[in-house]
């Protein structure tokens, strides 16, 4: 029954995509061409793309699987830098360093408020147009989800728990462990899923901004060769990654916050 459920959550998902595109297909039949790419010729040139051995002349040495690489490599060493420093961050400012929140809260609300687009250019200066200023980008970028998701939930914990966790005799370790982390855990996830969405963006304009390599490259190097099958396919391509990570991310979350169905 369960399976035959999620069959059918599958179907009714994939009606308006498969409408979308549909309707995109006749659609482009009455649009000039050189203005709108088919479905058809777009999975045509994607999937040659993809199972491309040798990478074109002008590409810099890499085909598109080679370059989705260098880009979700650059997303990883941020995405994962940005969590590991804004969930600790958030933890401390949530909970055993309170008389700091007041003196950091308000000034990484204002660096949040900071447009990431605008500032690549300064990044861009202090790192130069390398691997550390992608890195940086999306770090910047995708850290105030962690951070601030992180640090509400920490904020937002019953103190009955953890007085009657304390009454029990539980030290400042396992109160930590055992009542603070699971409780703010679905904070946290909430953080991942939208600093990974970031991630993707951030990383595509920082390749499109200058790079050698890279999705965003590749979509810069198809535009300017007037390739519009894979202009279109390169949008979408990215899109679909992103759809990837933030489910397999929901999946993650949903195993580890399988408690609170129970709840």
């Amino acid at each position: 029954m369960s399976a035959l459920k999620t069959l059918r959550k599958i179907l009714y998902a994939a009606i308006p995509i498969i409408a979308f595109f549909l309707f995109w297909q006749l659609g482009s039949r009455y649009i000039p061409r050189g203005v709108l790419s088919t479905p058809v010729k777009i999975a045509e040139g994607m999937w040659k793309e993809l199972t491309r051995s040798e990478p074109e002349r002008n590409m810099g040495g890499l085909t598109l699987l080679g370059h989705t690489g260098r880009s979700l490599w650059r997303i990883v060493k941020g995405f994962t830098l940005a969590g590991v420093v804004g969930i600790v961050f958030g933890f401390l400012l949530g909970t055993y360093f309170k008389p700091l929140e007041k003196l950091f809260v308000p000034f990484f609300q204002v660096c949040e408020k900071l447009n990431p687009f605008a500032i690549i250019p300064v990044f861009m200066i202090i790192f130069g147009i390398g691997e550390e200023e992608k890195v940086a980008i999306v770090f910047w970028a995708s850290i105030w989800p962690f951070l601030f998701n992180t640090y509400e939930g920490a904020k937002r914990i019953d103190n009955s728990f953890i007085r009657a966790a304390r009454s029990m005799g539980a030290g400042r370790g396992k109160l930590f462990a055992g009542v603070i982390v699971p409780a703010t855990l679905p904070y946290v996830f909430t953080g991942v899923k939208l600093a990974i969405r970031i991630s993707f963006f951030m990383i595509i304009a920082a390749e499109l901004a200058g790079a050698t390599s890279g999705i965003g490259w590749f979509y810069i190097q198809k535009k300017t060769a007037y390739k519009l099958a894979l202009v279109y396919g390169s949008i979408l391509f990215i899109t679909f990654l992103a759809i990837v990570f933030n489910a397999a991310f929901a999946r993650i979350e949903k195993h580890f916050l399988r408690w609170k169905e129970n709840v």
